[in-house]
C-alpha cells in the first residue's frame, strides 16, 4: 500500500515538474548596444520602438539601441528567391516576365520584385548546406539561364512564364522548353548597372528573419525610389485575424509581416560598425602546411554562409587557423564583441583559439574552442586604442578542419564619434 501511495505521490510531482518547467519559457535573447543582454518575445514596434514581453514583464527599447534579437535559421522550403541584397524569401513561383517577378509567400502573400532586384529561383532547393551554398554563388554570375538536376547548365534568356509545366529558354540552341521537374534553378541576368541602389546604405537598416528561414532586407526613414526599392518600417497593429502584424514596405508594396513569424530582428545603423565592412590594414595567414587561405566577409572560409550551432548568422568574418585581422581603430570606440565558434561546416570538427589584442597587448583569450562547442561570447574595452588584432591559433590538433568564424564581429561607436 506505502508502495502504491509513493508511486501516486512521485507521479503527481513529476507532473507539476513538467508544468513548472512548461511554464519557465525560454526566451529569445536581445543583445543591447549598451552591452547589456535582455530576453523577451517580440510582441509590437511602435513609434521607433521595439516592444518585448517576457517573464518579468515587458519592455522596450529604440530600434537604434538593438544589435540583434532571436535566432536565424536555414531555409525551410523546397523553393526560395533570392534577392541581390541578400534577401530570400520561402514560397512559390507565380511568374515571370522580362521585367517582373510574381513570387507567393506563405505568409506574406503575393509579391511583385523588379526583375533586376532578382539573382535567381531555385525550384528544388538541396538539402545538404555546402550544395546550397555553391547554388547560391552560381545565382550570383552575371549570365542568365537554367541550372539543371543534374549539374548541367545552360545560358540564355528566359521567356515569359504564367504558370505550367515548362519554361522556355532562348540560347544559342534555339528556342528550347524544358520540363520545370529537370530544372533546380532559375538564374537572372545580372543588371549593368547596381538597380540595387547601395546608396541606401545610408541610414538604419533591418534584417528580419522569418520561423521558415526568409531573411528580408528593409530600410527605416528611406523612400521608395521609382524602382520600388527601399523600405519603410511602420507601426504594429491588430489585423482583422486579431493578431499583431508588423507593416512595412517591401519590394514596391506594402506588406503585413506577422509577429509570430518574425524570429530574428537585426539592426545595422552608424551606432555599431561591423568589421566585415572594413578594410583590415593588415591580414596575415600562417599556413600548417603551405595553402595559404583568404579571409571572407559575410561568409565562412569556404564562401558559404556563416552557420554555428544549426543558426545561420548575417555578419561576421570566415576564417582559417592560423590567421590575425588588423584594423584600426583611431580611438573612436568603446568595446570590441563577437560571438566566436568553429563553423558547422566542420561537422563538429576542428579546434582553435580566438585571442584580441587591442594596442599589441592581450585582452581576450578563449579557447581551445571546439566544432562541438555552441558560440561563446567575447566583449573586449577598447576605449583611447588605436589599433585591434583578432587571431586564431592552432588548437589540438593542428589546422584540421579549422574553419573558425568571429560571428558578428562588431565595434561599439564612443558617444563622442557617433555621427
Amino acid at each position: 500500500m506505502f508502495g502504491r501511495v509513493l508511486w501516486c505521490a512521485l507521479w503527481l510531482y513529476a507532473l507539476l515538474a513538467t508544468a513548472l518547467c512548461e511554464e519557465r519559457k525560454n526566451y529569445p535573447v536581445a543583445r543591447l548596444v549598451s552591452g547589456q543582454v535582455r530576453e523577451g518575445v517580440l510582441v509590437g514596434w511602435e513609434e521607433g520602438h521595439l516592444v518585448f514581453r517576457a517573464e518579468e514583464g515587458g519592455w522596450s527599447c529604440p530600434i537604434e539601441d538593438l544589435v540583434y534579437w532571436g535566432e536565424l535559421f536555414d531555409i525551410q522550403g523546397a523553393s526560395c528567391l533570392f534577392l541581390r541584397d541578400g534577401s530570400s524569401l520561402v514560397g512559390q513561383l507565380a511568374g515571370l516576365t522580362t521585367k517582373e517577378i510574381r513570387w507567393v509567400h506563405p505568409k506574406l502573400g503575393e509579391l511583385r520584385f523588379p526583375r533586376a532586384l532578382c539573382a535567381g529561383v531555385v525550384l528544388k532547393n538541396p538539402r545538404d548546406p555546402v550544395f546550397k551554398d555553391r547554388l547560391m554563388v552560381d545565382l550570383l554570375e552575371d549570365s542568365e539561364g537554367v541550372l539543371f538536376l543534374n549539374g548541367d547548365q545552360l545560358a540564355g534568356d528566359l521567356k515569359n512564364w504564367a504558370g505550367g509545366e515548362t519554361l522556355a529558354v532562348s540560347s544559342v540552341l534555339g528556342e528550347q522548353s524544358f520540363p520545370l521537374a529537370n530544372l533546380r534553378a532559375l538564374r537572372f541576368q545580372k543588371p549593368p548597372m547596381p538597380a540595387v541602389a547601395e546608396a541606401s546604405e545610408s541610414g538604419t537598416r533591418i534584417w528580419l528573419g522569418l520561423q521558415d528561414g526568409s531573411r528580408i532586407l528593409i530600410r527605416v526613414g528611406s523612400q521608395e525610389n521609382e524602382n520600388g526599392h527601399g523600405a519603410e518600417a511602420a507601426l504594429t497593429q491588430a489585423s482583422s485575424a486579431g493578431k499583431e502584424v508588423f507593416r512595412a514596405s517591401f519590394a514596391g508594396k506594402i506588406v503585413a509581416i506577422p509577429l509570430n513569424a518574425v524570429c530574428f530582428v537585426q539592426v545595422l545603423n552608424k551606432k555599431v560598425v561591423y568589421l566585415s565592412d572594413l578594410e583590415p590594414d593588415r591580414y596575415l595567414f600562417v599556413p600548417f602546411l603551405e595553402y595559404v587561405r583568404p579571409y571572407y566577409r559575410d561568409r565562412n572560409n569556404r564562401g558559404g554562409l556563416l552557420r554555428a550551432n544549426r543558426q545561420v548568422y548575417i555578419k561576421g568574418l570566415g576564417v582559417y587557423s592560423a590567421s590575425r585581422l588588423t584594423y584600426s581603430l583611431d580611438k573612436k570606440f568603446e568595446r570590441f564583441e563577437s560571438e566566436v565558434a568553429i563553423d558547422d561546416l566542420s561537422q563538429g570538427a576542428g579546434s582553435v583559439v580566438f585571442r584580441v589584442l587591442v594596442d599589441g597587448e592581450s585582452r581576450s583569450v578563449m579557447g581551445p574552442v571546439r566544432g562541438s562547442n555552441p558560440p561563446q561570447s567575447v566583449q573586449v574595452d577598447v576605449r583611447g586604442a588605436d589599433r585591434i588584432d583578432l587571431v586564431v591559433e592552432f588548437g589540438e590538433r593542428a589546422d584540421e578542419l579549422d574553419y573558425a568564424d568571429w560571428l558578428n564581429a562588431r565595434l561599439i561607436r564612443s558617444a563622442s564619434s557617433q555621427p
